[in-house]
């Protein structure tokens, strides 16, 4: 058989959660396949069920050939050490080395079944390059930052970054057919990222991926299969990562036609209704043929109310099955002058938090854009919280002239976890609340069938909506953004990154996102070219540390 994995009418949920609903899904061998969704979708529980880790409610999971696997978390013992992991992850070669090595003692004179065994077991060996299973282990560790690391050092010892790469280095020490990796980017630098995008790209077996890195996305994926949290289905896309962009416009726009042909017919049946009732009753002339203008005058009467009864029914089978208003491109809501006006929307002096953030000066500009890059740990997020006045510094003072809008990196869980989501999110903004009904509906962030979900029930992925339509509809001039990119489904970031692009007001992000990076680099060189010094207002700082360099 050519293909590897098969799903076929698998359904799968936790609790009252459904998560899919009559999954068929083919993977063939040698496709190298991303998954993609928003957090919370089913995306990791759908890579276990592929790998068999996790029966489905219905349905069946078939898969032909080796699988390897990499969860997010590794699973395995804090007192194992790095040579246990290592072992542990070879052992199925190191099972084939000590047969051959019992093999090979009385080869000699050996029947001709154990020859054929031993020609079957070396051609295997050799087949999965067995004899370079460990140099393949140390190069994989030193491009993941773990060179010379000490095989007797406990897993339990490492940080969890180091301990991930160890797992990632020991799933690629001898390759399955099948590599199911859960965000194996997570934890990796520049180097180690992309020494594992060459991995895979090269990897002559089928590559299924969980990710939100779009730059891998773009490098290792021909084919794209998004988790739809909202329909429960799993749909998949060819032609990459870019033609799954194509294809989702496209999927809109006929949605937008399907839209405005559902109201052109809902328009046109209530005209006719309207229009052959209005007529009915309404006396023709008399021919002085008393009989006949009576009979006359029956039969239409009668066609006509057949007319509006049949515009009716045809009117109210439309309304039983609406078509969903499409959304609109996100947007930001309408920034006032007064809140760009010259001189600086943010300002720092001497603020310091011990062991997080060392003394720090930070100024921006009206109308600048500023992106903070760093690694785990270099007190970003510590920053941008003191900023925007949720962590009080122990040191130092902050200036805020105008209002700040601030989306944090991990969001805490909502107070009142049984409140709707619509007034959950028209909260402190003033007006009714159809007004903002109808602006989140604008916004595509949400249908109406959600908005009387409790929030303490949304996913990850729903409730970082809900914070960034509350930022983006907010009118602030001033707005801090952590891990902007977080949680969210790869269209949904595109349509961020446009409307941040197109915002009056200033910017302050925090990312690790390297296809956020690239953006904010082409803005920085369109505003260059467009305006001459324009491109002062896009600046890019690496925090390490605690300190800004």
């Amino acid at each position: 058989m050519t293909e590897h994995l098969h799903l076929s009418g698998v359904s799968h949920g936790y609790g009252d959660r459904q998560l899919f609903d009559g999954v068929e899904l083919v993977i063939t061998s040698g496709e190298h396949v991303a998954i993609v969704g928003e957090n919370g979708a089913g995306k990791s529980t759908l890579l276990r069920i592929l790998a068999g880790l996790e029966p489905p409610d219905a349905g069946t999971a078939a898969r032909h050939g080796r699988v390897g696997y990499l969860a997010q978390t590794h699973g395995l013992p804090p007192s194992f050490t790095v040579g246990n992991a290592i072992d542990d992850a070879l052992a199925a070669l190191r099972g084939i080395e000590a047969e051959l090595a019992r093999l090979e003692v009385g080869l000699a004179g050996a029947e001709a079944d154990v020859l054929e065994s031993y020609g079957r077991l070396q051609t295997q060996y050799q087949l999965r390059e067995g004899y370079a299973a460990d140099s393949r282990v140390e190069a994989a560790l030193d491009r993941l930052g773990l060179g010379g690391l000490d095989r007797e050092r406990t897993l339990g010892s490492l940080s969890g970054g180091e301990q991930e790469r160890v797992a990632l280095a020991c799933v690629l020490a001898d390759p399955a057919d099948i590599l199911l990796l859960d965000e194996p980017t997570n934890h990796l630098d520049a180097r180690g990222t992309a020494w594992l995008e060459a991995r895979l790209a090269a990897h002559r077996g089928t590559v299924v991926v969980v990710s939100h890195d779009r730059v891998l996305l773009r490098k290792v994926a021909s084919t794209m299969i998004e988790v739809d949290a909202e329909r429960r289905t799993v749909n998949r896309y060819g032609n990459g990562y870019e033609g799954y962009l194509r294809e989702k416009a496209a999927e809109r726009q006929r949605w937008v036609q399907q839209y405005h042909g559902w109201l052109d017919a809902m328009a046109a049946e209530r005209l006719q209704a309207d229009t052959v009732a209005g007529k009915m009753g309404y006396a023709r002339q008399r021919d002085g043929d008393k009989m006949g203008f009576d009979f006359k005058a029956g039969t239409w009467q009668r066609a006509a109310s057949s007319k509006v009864r049949n515009a009716r029914e045809r009117l109210r089978r439309l309304e039983a099955s609406p078509v969903d208003r499409p959304p609109v491109p996100l947007r930001l809501a309408t920034v006032l002058l007064a809140d760009v006006a010259a001189g600086p929307a943010l300002e720092a002096k001497g603020v310091m938090v011990p062991g997080r953030l060392g003394p720090t000066d930070f100024r921006a500009e009206a109308g600048q854009k500023i992106l903070i890059t760093g690694p785990n740990g270099a007190g970003k997020s510590t920053l941008l919280a003191v900023l925007a006045g949720t962590l009080e510094p122990a040191e130092g003072a902050v200036m805020r002239p105008g209002r700040i809008g601030y989306l944090q990196q991990e969001l805490e869980l909502p107070q009142r976890p049984g409140l709707r989501l619509l007034p959950a999110f028209a909260a402190g903004l003033g007006g009714n609340i159809d007004e903002h009904a109808e602006a989140l509906l604008r916004l595509g962030l949400f249908r109406t069938s959600e908005f009387h979900v409790p929030v303490g029930s949304l996913s990850a992925g729903q409730q970082r909506r809900l914070a960034l339509a509350r930022l983006l509809l907010g009118g602030f001039g001033t707005m801090l953004v952590d891990e902007p990119t977080n949680h969210l489904a790869p269209v949904l970031v595109e349509q961020l990154e446009a409307a941040l692009s197109d915002f009056a007001g200033t910017l302050i992000m925090v990312s690790h996102d390297r296809a956020l990076g690239e953006w904010f680099s082409n803005c920085a060189r369109e505003a260059g070219n467009e305006r001459g010094a324009g491109a002062g207002n896009w600046l890019r700082y690496a925090m390490r540390d605690g300190a800004l360099a």
